[in-house]
């Protein structure tokens, strides 16, 4: 059988103090290293979290600034497209009304260069037509100053 003695004892309290010993100069400062490592890396992982919603957050903003940024250029362009296009056809339009205008004030003009050249041309002829006439009946140089223009005017319209 086995016997006790005082050895048997010392070796228990020598090994309940050795532990103790280890447990105050190895195990604590390790366990303490091992809860602060854990405590950063935790703190580190709430941090990228955070910093990842954040630039969620952020990306979405900007995607929707972005959009009404680009919507209000879209308006504005569509805008000055359009009154570009109001201003180009009111001025094709004015254009076109000078054109009209120009165009009939010169047709007035020619039709009534014309008429004074048939007037002129008229009153030369038929003036010239009537003294040969009087100069073929009468046998001399006869001069007309009057001559009435009314059955002209009728014969040759």
């Amino acid at each position: 059988m086995m016997e006790f003695n005082a050895t048997f004892l010392i070796a228990m309290l020598s090994f309940v103090v050795f532990i103790m010993i280890m447990n105050a100069i190895f195990y604590n400062p390790i366990l303490s290293i091992i809860r602060k490592r854990e405590d950063y890396i935790n703190s580190n992982y709430e941090d990228a979290k955070r910093f990842e919603n954040s630039a969620l957050e952020f990306n979405t903003t900007r995607a929707a600034k972005l959009e009404q940024v680009q919507e209000k250029c879209r308006h504005e362009f569509k805008t000055v497209v359009d009154a570009a296009q109001t201003d180009a056809s009111d001025r094709i339009k004015a254009a076109r009304e000078n054109s009209k205008v120009a165009i009939q004030s010169k047709k007035d003009d020619l039709l009534k260069n014309e008429q004074a050249l048939k007037n002129q041309i008229k009153a030369t002829v038929v003036k010239d037509l009537a003294s040969s006439i009087a100069t073929k009946l009468l046998g001399e140089d006869t001069k007309i100053d009057s001559v009435d223009f009314e059955p002209v005017n009728r014969v040759m319209e």
